[in-house]
């Protein structure tokens, strides 16, 4: 069936989708979700067929994006660990919605009047890289030393409390609606929007905190960012409007200023317009009065501090949380698993250090831009003596 609109036809050609395969398969690869990397492996075991039986409804227009899994996840302490008292709301959709889902993100980078939307100087969280260009945390770092080298000398750096959740679906729809004008494609838009949960029940008093009606998007979902940055793209424009620079991280933001005097009253007015959207700073995450940019700061888990660019403590943190609970983990199961039993194979020595390994790999690469190499050097070796303990308290056991 030949489709009159033509981001449909993107979106349903196996070229689009295939491309959006490898991108949700390569971030599978860092991912600490075993079931995500589980259910990428099932689905690239026949991954043309799998393709195919996507591109065959959409065209037909019977696909069906699945009921979505809400996941509590912890919140992050200062030192790397989780955080048992507070949680944000994540949504996993199934494979098939997400790939589809990414379809739809890459057919929309197709229409020229979302394209100001994209190419934001101010935002770079969730944009598209442009060839040979830096993009995402490094291009916000770069943006945030260009400031400073431009004569900023106080900085402030706040967090937008529960963001994805706050953002009206109804405004921001309207305005793609307006960009695409194709009344197909935006059936199949918001029904790639809209939230579903198969575990209502289980999540019981929680469930609240899922954006299951017209206010919240899902964070998980790819076209989440795209949305957020559709809906503050003003208050990029009226944040960077005179002598003050903001740079936005999706629900991060920081604002580096000439004065101090300059800081505070950029700092209400991104107040003024948030509560516009009924939303708010987050009091833990936002400082209340800006500091000096020659004084320590974080932003978007960057440590600045005279002239070093280096992960943050909590990053640190939580790379050794993250690789030491999975190393222990896996030695605890070899270690009480009976004789004559099989050891499952998410806790075998090679499944395990394949996937520390990917961790490692991941968070090396996340923060390759940084130049504090004293410090690396210090996170190398404490990651060959987790490692190394490890294989000294599995060696004796069946591996």
């Amino acid at each position: 069936m030949k489709s009159k609109s033509r981001l449909l036809s993107i979106v349903q050609s196996k070229t689009a989708l295939e491309k959006a395969w490898r991108v949700i398969q390569e971030n599978a690869r860092t991912s600490t979700s075993e079931k995500t990397k589980t259910e990428v492996d099932k689905f690239a075991e026949h991954a043309t067929r799998n393709i195919n039986s996507l591109s065959t409804p959409l065209s037909k227009r019977s696909f069906k994006f699945g009921e979505a899994t809400g996941i509590l996840a912890a919140k992050v302490n200062s030192d790397g660990t989780k955080n048992k008292k507070k949680s944000r709301p994540l949504v996993l959709a199934p494979l098939t919605s997400r790939i589809v889902q990414r379809a739809i993100l890459d057919a929309l980078g197709t229409v020229p009047e979302l394209l100001e939307y994209a190419e934001n100087p101010f935002s770079f969280g969730g944009i598209r890289k442009q060839q040979n260009e830096l993009a995402a945390v490094p291009a916000a770092v770069q943006a945030v030393l260009g400031a400073i080298g431009g004569g900023a000398t106080h900085v402030a750096f706040a967090d937008i409390t529960a963001f994805f959740t706050k953002i009206p679906k109804a405004t921001v729809v309207s305005i793609v609606a307006e960009a695409v004008q194709d009344t197909e494609f935006m059936v199949l838009f918001e029904e790639a929007i809209r939230v579903e949960l198969e575990n209502m029940a289980q999540l019981k008093k929680n469930a609240s905190l899922f954006p299951i009606e017209s206010i919240g998007v899902a964070q998980g979902n790819s076209l989440s960012p795209l949305l957020g940055n559709i809906l503050l793209h003003e208050f990029d424009r009226l944040m960077n409007d005179g002598d003050c620079t903001c740079i936005r991280y999706i629900d991060d933001f920081i604002i580096l200023a000439p004065s101090l005097a300059a800081a505070r009253s950029r700092l209400k007015l991104a107040v003024r317009i948030l509560s516009e959207f009924k939303m708010s700073l987050s009091e833990e995450k936002s400082i209340s009065t800006p500091i000096p940019v020659t004084k320590k700061f974080d932003f978007l888990g960057i440590e600045f501090n005279n002239g070093f660019i280096r992960p943050s403590g909590k990053a640190i943190g939580r790379l050794e949380a993250n690789v030491e609970k999975r190393l222990l983990d896996s030695a605890k199961t070899m270690r009480t698993t009976k004789p004559g039993d099989q050891i499952p194979r998410h806790f075998s020595l090679i499944a395990t250090l394949s996937r520390v390994d990917g961790i490692i790999r991941g968070w090396g690469k996340h923060y390759r831009f940084c130049n504090d190499d004293a410090l690396f050097a210090r996170v190398d070796n404490k990651m060959n003596e987790l490692i190394g303990k490890y294989l000294g308290a599995v060696d004796v056991y069946r591996v």
